[in-house]
């Protein structure tokens, strides 16, 4: 039987892809949950791990599924980085996504690239790094073994991050909802809400309760993405424009009118960036598969 819809979920640096596997659980029936394994990550950890993003795409377009299948794409962190750049792609081949969701990360033209790669070298200021946000167990940063298999790819993806910086962002050609953490020391709600300026349909900015891994703290965004999915498993495509903003200037994330339109629903409501984005910093955060 041919999924309804496909959900690609792409992981944070060092992450793996069981990360997301119990998500799958918020789907509605008949819909795909594929979770694609990085080389040099998780269950590919014997593979060299990729350096550029257009090689990690390669490696992503032939394990998507059933292509006849509607797609919506999401990516937390770096994933959502890799996720913005699979769209792009997809959408140059003719296919693009349905919808796109971006979590905790800005846009990569507030990507701090020199500061990725002088982590990407500093093997133990990215363990620090990792540390402090709580993402990988201490017993595993305290074992030599484990910290070198933990630093393998992290050192590649912050590479990756490195050489990922664009001046100029492509605009993106399908609904675009972007996540956040309302306590994220990384990247908080103002830098995701960078997003808005290239998104030709912008869906909103989702404040969500949490830090850098609010998906992991509340089953907040599985549920989200499982609403998005069985809305367009039911004929949405979303191709209205974005909200206009109220009277206050604040662009809301209000669900459409519009038969056939897709709209994530229940979350908090879309802000406009206030004044200059924020300084740029380390683009992701690291860390192995929770």
């Amino acid at each position: 039987m041919n999924p309804t819809v496909r959900l690609v979920c792409l992981p944070h640096a060092g992450g793996g892809a069981d990360a997301y596997r119990p998500w799958a659980s918020a789907l509605p029936e008949g819909a795909e949950l594929i979770t694609p394994e990085l080389p040099g990550h998780g269950r590919r950890l014997p593979e060299r791990p990729l350096e550029h993003t257009e090689d990690v795409v390669a490696d992503l377009l032939p394990r998507l599924g059933d292509t006849s299948a509607p797609l919506v794409v999401f990516g937390h962190s770096m994933g959502g980085l890799l996720a913005y750049e699979l769209c792009d792609a997809l959408d140059w081949l003719g296919t693009p996504p349905h919808a796109l969701v971006v979590s905790a990360t800005g846009p990569p033209d507030l990507l701090d690239a020199a500061a990725s790669r002088a982590l990407a070298e500093d093997p133990e200021a990215l363990l620090d790094h990792v540390a402090g946000l709580g993402s990988t167990p201490s017993a595993v940063l305290a074992d030599p073994g484990m910290r070198a298999l933990v630093l393998r790819p992290l050192q590649a993806d912050f590479r990756l991050l490195g050489r990922a910086a664009r001046t100029r962002v492509r605009e993106v050609p399908v609904p675009l909802y972007a996540l956040a953490g309302d306590r994220d020391p990384v990247h908080p709600p103002r830098e995701v809400a960078g997003w808005q300026r290239h998104a030709r349909l912008w869906r909103g900015l989702g404040v969500l309760p949490g830090d850098h891994f609010f998906p992991w703290q509340s089953d907040d965004v599985p549920r989200l993405l499982g609403e998005l999915v069985r809305s367009v498993a039911g004929g949405g495509r979303a191709p209205a424009a974005r909200p206009a903003p109220d009277a206050s200037g604040t662009t809301t994330n209000r669900p459409s009118t519009k038969r056939g339109d897709t709209a994530m629903p229940h979350t908090t409501p879309g802000r406009p960036e206030p004044g200059p984005p924020p300084p740029a910093r380390p683009y992701d955060d690291g860390g192995v598969t929770r």
